[in-house]
């Protein structure tokens, strides 16, 4: 064999090799983003309904208290936004029924803003301990939401200027005679930006889920001995 013959055949060796390589590496890359994709489309999904949610409350609280039902939400967000505050509404107007079964007046009152917390609540727990990972995402954003909600009601305790459902008047408000019974209306911003810092915390564990939440298969073993 000649030389040069020699010399052609290495050539052509390592050109194949390092095509094989570029494929390996490409397809390792491309399996590696579908991985991520898969892993954190939850996330992905929920940060911006999250981020207008935070803009919204920002607004609510340092400006006016009318940002909390007038807010200029892009499609699709306020598609969601009204499906969902119509939902806690509902929940919240249940839960007013249902704690009315204790007899206290106190109770009753708490008892719409209650129902919007534990609802979620349960739902979280039932999502974790069957590890659905996106299904506890999206059920903790709805508990997420639900203290924003209850925290715009509580910001308005003071001034009442929120109408209320059934035009009913303003000695109905139920924050406003929750922070009277125990004599803090002067604290009812306080309150809201608590229960904003609350939404907060759960919505970042929402998207977080996937770093702490994991999904075991079972696997069954026929072992003949």
């Amino acid at each position: 064999m000649l030389l040069t013959d020699v010399i052609l055949e290495l050539f052509t060796f390592r050109n194949l090799k390092h095509v094989g390589n570029t494929d390996l590496s490409s397809l390792s890359e491309s399996t590696d983003w579908q991985e991520i994709i898969k892993k954190w489309w939850g996330s992905i999904i929920l940060l911006p309904f999250m981020a207008y949610q935070l803009h919204q409350a920002y607004w609510t609280l340092n400006f006016n208290i009318f940002f909390s039902i007038s807010y200029s939400f892009p499609f699709p967000v306020n598609v969601e936004k009204f499906l969902l505050n119509n939902f806690l509404l509902i929940v919240h107007e249940a839960g007013h029924t249902f704690f009315s079964i204790f007899g206290s007046r106190v109770i009753t009152i708490l008892g719409g803003s209650l129902n919007e917390i534990l609802l979620p609540i349960l739902i979280v727990i039932f999502t974790i301990f069957n590890r659905f990972i996106k299904g506890t995402q999206f059920s903790l954003y709805l508990l997420g939401s639900a203290w924003f909600s209850v925290a715009f009601y509580a910001a308005d305790g003071g001034q009442r200027q929120l109408p209320l459902i059934g035009n009913l008047g303003k000695e109905s408000h139920d924050w406003y005679n929750l922070l009277y019974h125990f004599d803090m209306l002067d604290s009812d911003m306080e309150i809201a930006l608590t229960f904003v810092t609350i939404g907060i915390m759960i919505y970042l564990a929402a998207i977080s889920v996937p770093l702490w939440l994991k999904r075991y298969q079972s696997l069954d073993l026929d072992l003949k001995l």
